[in-house]
């Protein structure tokens, strides 16, 4: 599966969870006040890039981080539900530990979670569907999606992990993506 238009990329804000280093998954964690700010520094960057659409997972991060870029765009985000962080059962709201480093790789099935596996189908499908949607759409989520699309293509630069926040234009070439980071200068 291909992605045919270049689009963009970006994950939510920093929360107190990530700066905690406790798991999220699909727990509903809210942008800190420095996420707040990650987010609006977002919203400055892509406010000069011709962004026709805006999709995001509806976690609060997200949505939270979505919106702000959204204001400055004058488009309302649509939600999907297949965007959002994996699931990861037990184990989410608890500190970060080892079995985390073991699911990334696809080891590790948290209690009552989402195999690494089916998490990354569910969210190719996803990120596809959406970047289908038309050139220059813009996907708002996780970087847990940034980790699973890199099983199914090579990335240049690769960026790994994927800071909060961190606004990346991806052009799509076959089974390769380039990346450029955008910055405000």
């Amino acid at each position: 599966m291909e992605f045919e238009h270049p689009f963009y990329f970006l994950r939510h804000g920093e929360t107190q969870w990530n700066k905690d280093r406790r798991t999220q998954g699909q727990l509903d964690s809210q942008l800190n006040a420095k996420g707040i700010g990650q987010a609006g520094q977002a919203a400055k960057i892509l406010r000069s890039e011709p962004i026709e659409r805006i999709v995001s997972s509806p976690l609060s991060r997200a949505a939270q981080t979505a919106q702000a870029v959204a204001s400055h765009h004058h488009l309302e985000v649509v939600f999907d539900d297949e965007l959002m962080e994996c699931n990861l059962g037990d184990h989410q709201g608890e500190p970060h530990r080892p079995w985390l480093t073991e699911y990334w790789k696809g080891n590790y099935l948290p209690p009552n979670g989402e195999t690494y596996q089916a998490f990354c189908h569910r969210v190719w499908q996803a990120m596809h569907r959406c970047a289908m949607l038309g050139p220059n759409t813009l996907i708002v989520a996780h970087g847990g999606l940034w980790l699973a699309a890199q099983e199914f293509i090579s990335m240049q630069p690769l960026i790994k992990p994927m800071p909060n926040a961190l606004p990346v234009k991806v052009n799509p070439q076959g089974q390769n993506w380039n990346c450029t980071v955008l910055y405000d200068y």
